[in-house]
């Protein structure tokens, strides 16, 4: 496509250092003319260049090489996928509706005394505990929460599939924060850990994206040998986009 490869032209100009940083670009004229394109089809370029990062556009003036903003850093997470090793089986421990914690309360915007359904369940690799993890959503009276352990699965079950596979997946947007913690005594015993010791604590907030009302707020608590971390900055690859 061509404003693809005139997309791919500019940037090669920007990495190599034959633009600079706040360097203006040609006249939009001028670019048309060098690169053999229409206005429609160069502003498509200059848009998708703004888009990753690239130029920025000062109304009046022109279009400009951005700055690289280089302390942006993009990683994938996955519960289980970034576990340093092969998870064996979780196990379900419980799903309980409980009154709601105050951190619990606050990451779900719960009223006062506001009830959550909790599911708990233990990663195992190598037949050994590596992680706990917690998962909280809002109770909705009247709702069934059938309370024997073959409905216990199953509810965690579709409350899975329902955030990972329902239609409404591209509708999500989720927040993490991730650190070191002191592990109380539940998590040590769970995780069969000494007393005190040091785990990974990662909470994720899954949210709705068009009014960002909280649907799960979780907690994964890792055995700090279990768990890495790698970013990179991000790379943008022109060819994947769709338009």
């Amino acid at each position: 496509m061509l404003y693809l490869a005139v997309v791919e032209e500019i940037k090669k100009a920007i990495v190599s250092g034959h633009l600079s940083p706040r360097d203006m670009l040609k006249s939009e004229s001028e670019m048309m003319k060098e690169y053999g394109v229409s206005r429609m089809t160069l502003r498509k370029s200059l848009s998708l260049l703004s888009n990753q990062g690239y130029i920025y556009s000062v109304p009046g003036k022109g279009n400009f090489v951005k700055k690289p903003d280089t302390d942006v850093y993009q990683f994938r997470f996955n519960r289980y996928d970034n576990l340093l090793s092969k998870v064996d089986r979780i196990k379900l421990l419980s799903v309980t509706v409980n009154t709601a914690s105050d951190d619990v309360m606050d990451n779900l915007l719960l009223q006062e005394n506001g009830r959550v359904v909790r599911v708990e369940r233990l990663v195992y690799s190598d037949d050994q505990p590596v992680a706990l993890e917690v998962v909280n959503t809002q109770y909705i009276p009247n709702t069934p929460v059938v309370e024997d352990r073959i409905n216990f699965a199953n509810y965690a079950y579709n409350l899975d599939k329902k955030l990972a596979f329902g239609e409404e997946t591209f509708g999500l947007t989720k927040e993490l924060v991730i650190k070191v913690v002191k592990a109380g005594e539940d998590i040590c015993m769970r995780l069969s850990i000494a007393p005190g010791e040091d785990v990974f604590e990662i909470s994720e907030r899954i949210m709705k994206k068009d009014d960002h009302s909280p649907l799960t707020y979780s907690l994964f608590y890792i055995r700090k040998e279990y768990f890495m971390l790698t970013a990179k900055t991000p790379e943008e690859d022109a060819s994947k986009k769709i338009f």
